[in-house]
């Protein structure tokens, strides 16, 4: 039907139409995103790992510009930054290195330091001590370590204190 203008009166789309499409279009896109394949132990593994890295290297960066000495206390899957002072290891409060690092509550890890299985240190009051284990000196040292995560299925991956991250 044309109007008087001469233009059709059906040209385009009403928004009924246009929202009718616009809701199909987004379960199609709930579809698709709910059968994607979780993440893999492999890509998990290298996930993790990549952060770990990460955290790492920054923290080595700290330790080296700022020339202080700067420790990860790990215990069981996450861990935190702390800063050598006068008064003894204190956590940092400021910046990045502020935020804990954890780990994927699917991936577990292995620490050696020196070639030695990290052990959890108490005290006589049964309190853990709060000594960092691996050490970033201002001078750019850092402990010795490999770190080994893995899952259930049996895939592991590693790094070490060289801070590479290699296939």
């Amino acid at each position: 039907m044309i109007s008087s203008t001469g233009r059709s009166k059906h040209a385009g789309f009403s928004l009924l139409e246009l929202m009718v499409v616009i809701f199909i279009i987004g379960l199609l896109s709930g579809v698709a995103v709910l059968t994607l394949p979780d993440k893999g132990g492999d890509a998990l593994l290298n996930e993790t790992r990549a952060k770990l890295v990460v955290a790492l290297r920054n923290a080595r960066s700290e330790a080296v510009f700022s020339g202080r000495s700067i420790g990860l206390l790990w215990t069981g899957s996450s861990g935190s930054f702390h800063l050598l002072t006068a008064e003894g290891w204190s956590p940092i409060t400021v910046g990045v290195l502020a935020r804990s690092i954890e780990t994927d509550s699917n991936v577990r890890s292995d620490i050696s330091l020196s070639g030695e299985p990290l052990k959890t240190v108490d005290d006589t009051d049964g309190k853990r001590l709060m000594t960092p284990q691996i050490l970033f000196l201002g001078d750019g040292q850092v402990t010795p370590f490999v770190w080994r995560l893995y899952t259930n299925d049996g895939e592991s991956v590693e790094f070490s204190d060289s801070l590479r991250v290699s296939q």
